[in-house]
């Protein structure tokens, strides 16, 4: 039986590839320099959990870009 192989043909051409790098490393970078604050200024852990839209969206878009979707 042969092995199924899979082909991804990438949706979003280079410059929206890089575009969506250089989201995804600034949500990144904002989201740690607010994590940062928020602990430096023991600010209650119920305010630091939405930290955890930044991250998502570093997160996503890392992945778009690996993935090339």
């Amino acid at each position: 039986m042969a092995k199924s192989q899979t082909v991804c043909i990438p949706n979003i051409g280079p410059r929206e590839s890089r575009k969506r790098l250089r989201a995804g490393l600034v949500y990144l970078g904002v989201a740690i320099v607010a994590l940062g604050v928020l602990l430096m200024t023991h600010t209650p852990r119920g305010y630091r959990l939405l930290l955890v839209l930044p991250f998502w969206g570093a997160g996503a878009g890392v992945f778009q870009y690996l993935e090339k979707t």
